[in-house]
């Protein structure tokens, strides 16, 4: 009987060590390794839209206005235009209309970042619409991934490399 109890012991002493060293001892590590960024016009303009571009994600040049479809649905109406370099024009390059017309969502987790002075400002699609949904007085990059826009970033026709 002695004998029994001390197997019993053992297991359960073996038992409760593999649980412990297994699990963890509880602490949760999903997502504690990875510091998440802050969310800034500068982050989405250099490292996020690198992401995206390395992602696959195509990018379209013009101007972009906002309709609400639902509860966090939004369609994107994008019409394309080309920066094309001259020196006839006093800034070096004009805007030339593309005659194409885009609609697609916005993506789920779709940033927008716009103009406000030098700054780029991060801005929720609502806001978006309320303040910046006039139509053709900023050109906006946008990366697309599918038919999903994933980041409407204001650009300055003059960052805009020419062919």
């Amino acid at each position: 009987m002695r004998r029994k109890s001390k197997y019993v012991v053992l297991s359960l002493v073996l038992c409760l060590s593999m649980m412990l060293f297994l699990c963890g001892c509880g602490e949760e590590k999903s997502g504690s390794t990875i510091e998440e960024p802050e969310i800034t016009g500068k982050y989405l303009q250099e490292d996020y839209s690198q992401q995206l571009l390395n992602d696959g994600a195509e990018t379209v040049v013009g101007y972009v206005t906002l309709d609400k479809l639902g509860e966090g649905d939004y369609s994107v109406h994008i019409s394309e235009r080309q920066v094309v370099a001259s020196s006839e024009y006093k800034d070096g390059y004009y805007i030339a209309d593309n005659n194409v017309v885009k609609d697609v969502t916005l993506g789920a987790e779709g940033r927008i970042a716009c103009q406000k002075g030098k700054e780029l400002n991060v801005v929720s699609a609502d806001d978006f619409i309320q303040d910046h949904n006039d139509g053709e007085s900023q050109l906006y990059t946008v990366y697309l991934m599918g038919d999903s826009a994933e980041l409407i970033l204001a650009t300055d026709p003059a960052d805009v490399e020419t062919k």
